[in-house]
């Protein structure tokens, strides 16, 4: 056999061996994408139904579990240090203050 057969088969076979290593490495966020399409399919369908202030109410919760997805897979939270979990909350709470101040202040104005 010659020196070019047998290095083609060796690179084969490493392939072979990393295959499924690579499968590994985009199962979890395939996973996490599938739900996140679901979770759009079910916000999509809410927002055609008649439940009153029910749909506000679905479709933020629908958006909260989307954000906990995002933000615990494909920000990695979920295996970060104390820290970074500690800096990641610490800016959703300063966010959802802004917003909340900035929401209060439209609505207590009288045009």
């Amino acid at each position: 056999m010659s020196d070019d057969a047998q290095s083609s088969r060796r690179e084969a076979a490493r392939r072979r061996d990393r295959e499924p290593q690579a499968w590994w490495l985009w199962k979890g966020p395939a996973v996490v994408w599938l739900v996140l399409l679901v979770l759009f399919g079910l916000s999509l369908g809410t927002a055609y139904l008649p439940l009153g202030n029910g749909n506000v109410a679905a479709n933020l919760a629908i958006a909260a579990v989307m954000i906990a997805l995002l933000a615990a897979f494909l920000m990695d939270l979920r295996s970060a240090q104390a820290i970074i979990r500690i800096t990641a909350g610490a800016g959703l709470f300063w966010l959802i203050l802004m917003f909340s101040l900035t929401f209060n202040d439209y609505l207590s104005r009288h045009y």
